[in-house]
């Protein structure tokens, strides 16, 4: 059950991270910029979490 639910906090954290890069893309701006900043750290914490049951 455990497993379970931290499948669907990332899936949902994955798309939260995916709409600040996108939001982040359709406006010009420093702010703007920085959300897809913070997309894409989430997006590499997401990544560095998977492989590192591999390692």
């Amino acid at each position: 059950m455990k497993d379970k639910i931290f499948v669907v906090v990332k899936v949902v954290f994955f798309l939260f991270c995916l709409f600040l890069i996108f939001y982040g893309q359709q406006t010009v701006g420093k702010f703007e910029l920085f959300l897809q900043l913070i997309g894409l750290t989430g997006l590499l914490f997401l990544l560095w979490n998977y492989n590192r049951k591999f390692v």
